[in-house]
């Protein structure tokens, strides 16, 4: 499992470092303007989607069925499943790309509320929004083949996608916006092309596995209906901090010029340890969780879960402490150039702090989700993921009046802790699990974060300033992060924490 975690995790950092580069890329270019609020409220619906079926909803509802398919009834009826899936995705992507150029002026004003009507960003918002539609469909393929090729063992093709998507929309950013009398169009046509490369580097591994073959058994598998009754909970259970993102952004719209950007900008900051330790452990967790499931070996995925769910919040802990202590030298480090000027950062930097004190529930939510799938149970994520939602939509607009970017943040991390403990509590109890083990662990990561992030916050104070050398400030935060990251090794080491000796033993075994 470490093994195929690292991997995953390696490509999955690549990925996301092109894409704070791309971020930054677009951040220099158009900072927090009405052209980068219009294209970041447009693409939101397609990146909830990308997220949806990439990392959630996709792989929950349909590799569990697929892995069991492959373990019981052999690879022939597996390959016949996963066809008629392909089929069904293909149809239904393309109704609702169609659906989506007609009805594009009513679905802008929905996810932008704040938007004036026929104003410039409103229209502008529409234009982008028609020319990102086909990612829609492009997104769902891309999805399916990841979770495919996950099923059979090959993380690595799938992983590599995201690195190339990014590569395109940073090329594009970069070489094609300046063509256009409005740049940030030539951004949106960058998404759309990019997505279509996703595919096409997937799909001769596809070929290969012969999962696009038609199948002799029969060309549609009933089981499909299966799968769909299982995606629309999970959508709502598996994603509910990206359908809360996505509220936020929504309710960013209503406030002053360049919320929506700030928010998102963020967001991306968070999602970045989020993806690398936590969805790169689930991705890889969740068909090995599928196969002992159908197996029912029930001590086996109790001891996979503890020692995933201890690393990551391991790891995860102190990024989320090490996040708040430099928020406002990240965002400078990062984003600080061109049109994203010092206000930019001020608000982005604002944001990032309550949002990123969530990061321990969001990394948490999206493991015991992975566990209560693999063992087909919908229920309780449903009613985590409902409340979660509710009391998501109760906060924004009760704190947005008050507190403005920065409420829309806690309003997030609060409603992913609620969520988190609903799960806590309900784990399955065929799976003998050590609730007050894994406590104990989380507080022990947790106590020396804290310690952590004061050393690192003092530390920051000599940092010099961004605007004298951008050299010296940029190796002012470098240096502070490995400050904090020697400390905090350091420490566990000291104390001889089990959570190091567990990862040192993975290495250790697969000789990494």
């Amino acid at each position: 499992m470490l093994k195929n975690t690292v991997l995953l995790s390696i490509l999955t950092f690549a990925s996301r470092v092109l894409g704070i580069i791309r971020d930054a890329v677009i951040a220099m270019y158009f900072g927090t303007s009405s052209q980068s609020d219009a294209f970041f409220i447009a693409f939101r619906p397609f990146d909830l989607v990308r997220k949806l079926f990439s990392e959630g909803v996709l792989n929950l509802s349909f590799v569990p069925l697929f892995s069991e398919t492959l373990e019981k009834d052999g690879r022939n009826r597996a390959i016949a499943l996963a066809f008629s899936f392909f089929c069904f995705l293909s149809i239904a992507g393309i109704l609702v790309v169609l659906t989506g150029l007609f009805f594009a002026p009513l679905v802008i004003k929905i996810i932008a509320p704040g938007f004036i009507i026929y104003s410039y960003k409103y229209g502008l918002t529409i234009i982008l929004f028609k020319i990102m539609l086909p990612y829609f469909w492009l997104v769902l393929i891309a999805a399916f083949c990841m979770g495919v090729l996950n099923s059979l063992g090959s993380f690595g093709v799938p992983a590599l996608a995201p690195v190339v998507f990014n590569l395109v929309v940073i090329w594009f950013a970069l070489m094609i916006s300046k063509y256009f009398d409005t740049p940030i169009i030539g951004l949106a046509m960058g998404v759309t092309i990019g997505g279509l490369v996703q595919i096409f580097i997937q799909i001769p591994f596809m070929i290969r596995m012969g999962i696009l073959k038609i199948p002799r058994l029969k060309f549609f598998d009933s089981r499909v209906f299966k799968v769909i009754k299982i995606m629309v909970p999970c959508m709502i259970g598996a994603a509910a901090f990206q359908i809360n993102i996505a509220v936020a952004s929504f309710f960013a719209s209503k406030l002053d010029e360049g919320s929506v950007s700030a928010f998102y900008y963020a967001d991306r900051l968070v999602q970045f340890p989020m993806a690398l330790f936590a969805v790169s452990a689930s991705t890889v967790l969740l068909p090995e969780f599928s196969k002992k499931a159908a197996l029912g070996n029930m001590n086996e995925i109790a001891q996979l879960f503890s020692a995933g769910v201890k690393i990551v919040f391991f790891i995860t802990i102190p990024a989320m402490a090490g996040l708040m202590a430099l928020d406002d030298k990240i965002v400078a480090l990062l984003f600080g150039y061109g049109a994203f000027n010092a206000n930019a950062i001020q608000q982005t930097a604002e944001c990032l702090i309550f949002l990123s004190s969530g990061l321990w529930a969001f990394t948490g939510v999206r493991l015991f989700v992975t566990l209560y799938y693999a063992l087909s149970n919908i229920r309780i994520p449903l009613y985590s993921g409902i409340i979660a939602v509710f009391l998501n939509l109760v906060f924004c607009y009760l704190f947005i009046g008050s507190l403005g970017l920065k409420g829309l943040g806690i309003s997030v991390s609060l409603s992913a802790m609620a969520g988190f403990i609903i799960l806590f509590i309900n784990i399955p109890g065929t799976v003998n699990i050590d609730k007050f083990e894994i406590m104990v662990s989380a507080c022990r990561s947790l106590f020396l974060s804290v310690i952590m992030f004061f050393i690192v916050k003092q530390a920051a104070f000599f940092i010099p300033a961004a605007g004298n050398n951008k050299f010296l400030f940029g190796a002012g935060g470098i240096i502070c992060i490995c400050f904090g990251m020697v400390f905090y090794f350091s420490a566990n080491f000291f104390i001889s924490s089990p959570e190091l000796k567990l990862l040192k033993n993975g290495f250790t075994r697969n000789k990494l």
